[in-house]
């Protein structure tokens, strides 16, 4: 989700908030001045700043549950995952804008909470207190989120909020200490202060020190690694190969990665094909791509910054009947219409109903090295309905030392991998996993670059999915 539709969410339930603490409050005054002075002869006066902190927090509870549970639906199966730090080395592998941007929100909603607490009561200006009510609300939010099905009870979620909470709270006694209980503890205060803001500090620091070294690193990081190690306990691994123990060297390939102008003239390029102008107020732009729109409404193109792949989209053409039959070189005089040049060695197949794929594998054109698949649909009048291009160029980077397949396979063996297949979160009883064949293949890190990896083949029931350990040392 974008930056832009996460605002969007917060809007919403704050609209909401303030509707059900507007009702509420005039609730509270009806009864306090109806009921508790005219009734009850009540002398206690009404604190205005009291009432309007009840209110904050009501609206700041009602935008959290919408942000984490109004807008998901069930469908989670009660997941768990106690791996602590999981999201970090998730993101940290993937380096996702939308993934760090997840952790960042998930510890900012906490926040309002901590600085909160101790406005609103007293016993919350102890900081252990505000630590374990912090702390037992997420947990009770987690546990929401389990028995519902809308989310999955995660450590790294009560963590972040915790986090969150505990920062709030420093940030907030900054102002109690120095304006509202001037006196107290006047010796220590600044003592005080101080350590009270380690937890923020020691987040900005840490966060920063992440981003700083990932853009000194060379290469970028591939979000195939494993995260945390498999419990091989419950998993028998078996293979008929005899595995290769000698290091080599293999190349690292380097893709294209545009900026929005590039996507731009990609995007252009395709809609000159048509006939059709960018409407560009309709635009939406995301972390790692920017879909147009054509003026009148009857074409699409998403445009990936990573390699500048395409998927475009004819919705004039969807009810059309697809032409079968055609041979690659006619694919390939349709298709060059919108500035796409296929290659003459390829792997060409008919999948029916006009749908077609081209697979290349590293095949050398004018000093690059063209890798991917393209895939599109013909209808019957000869017309490109659809594609997605996810041939990529790539040019020669440089050659770096990478490990063995003995070294490789070990790593299966110690649980060192990522199988989409497995669950996690719960125990596998005699799980059995054939590798029938391994292979040095390429993988697109998260820097635009071409990193090879081995990519284990494997029977698993009816299919046969694989296991890609990264090969650079």
């Amino acid at each position: 989700m974008s930056i832009s539709g996460v605002i969007q969410i917060a809007r919403q339930y704050l609209v909401v908030g303030s509707i059900v603490a507007f009702l509420i409050a005039i609730l509270f005054l009806v009864g306090y001045f109806v009921v508790y002075k005219k009734v009850l002869k009540g002398t206690k006066k009404l604190e205005i700043s009291k009432l309007a902190l009840w209110a904050i927090f009501l609206i700041y509870i009602i935008v959290v549950l919408g942000a984490t549970l109004g807008i998901r639906t069930p469908g989670y199966g009660g997941n768990i995952n106690l791996h602590l730090f999981s999201s970090y080395k998730g993101a940290l592998n993937s380096f996702s804008k939308v993934e760090w941007r997840n952790i960042i929100l998930n510890i900012l909603m906490f926040v309002p909470l901590g600085i909160l607490l101790p406005l609103i009561f007293k016993k919350c200006r102890k900081y252990w207190v505000a630590y374990l009510v912090g702390f037992l609300a997420t947990v009770f939010l987690e546990l929401i989120q389990l028995v519902t099905g809308k989310g999955i009870f995660e450590l790294d979620d009560i963590f972040n909020n915790t986090l969150g909470c505990i920062i709030g709270y420093g940030i907030v006694m900054i102002f109690i200490l120095c304006f509202i209980d001037k006196k107290k503890e006047s010796k220590n205060k600044s003592l005080k202060l101080t350590s009270l803001q380690i937890p923020l500090f020691a987040t900005i620091i840490a966060f920063g020190m992440v981003f700083i070294n990932y853009s000194k690193q060379e290469l970028g990081n591939l979000d195939i690694s494993y995260i945390y190690r498999q419990d091989m306990s419950n998993i028998n691994v078996n293979t008929k190969l005899k595995f290769k123990n000698k290091s080599d060297k293999a190349y690292v390939y380097k893709a294209p990665v545009g900026s929005s102008e590039d996507t731009l003239k990609v995007a252009n390029e395709v809609f000159r094909a048509v006939d059709a102008q960018i409407d560009e107020s309709q635009n939406n732009v995301y972390d790692d791509t920017i879909v147009y729109r054509s003026s009148d409404g009857n074409y699409s193109v998403w445009v990936n910054y990573a390699g500048l792949t395409t998927w475009y989209s004819d919705f004039t053409g969807h009810d059309s009947k697809g032409k079968d039959g055609l041979s690659y070189e006619e694919v390939k005089t349709l298709v060059k219409n919108f500035d796409i040049e296929l290659p003459e060695k390829a792997d060409f197949k008919n999948d029916g109903d006009g749908n077609y794929t081209i697979s290349v594998d590293m095949v050398e054109v004018d000093g690059n090295y063209l890798d991917g698949e393209f895939t599109c649909t013909i209808s019957d009048s000869d017309v490109v309905t659809g594609f997605t291009n996810n041939i990529i160029p790539y040019e020669k980077y440089k050659e770096y030392e990478i490990i063995s397949e003995q070294e490789a396979y070990d790593k299966i063996l110690n649980g060192e991998f990522r199988f989409y297949l497995i669950d996690n979160n719960s125990k596998i009883e005699n799980l059995k996993i054939d590798i029938k064949d391994v292979n040095l293949s390429y993988y697109m890190d998260s820097k635009g670059f071409y990193q090879p990896v081995y990519e284990f083949t494997l029977k698993y029931t009816d299919i046969e999915p694989v296991i890609l350990i990264p090969a650079l040392k």
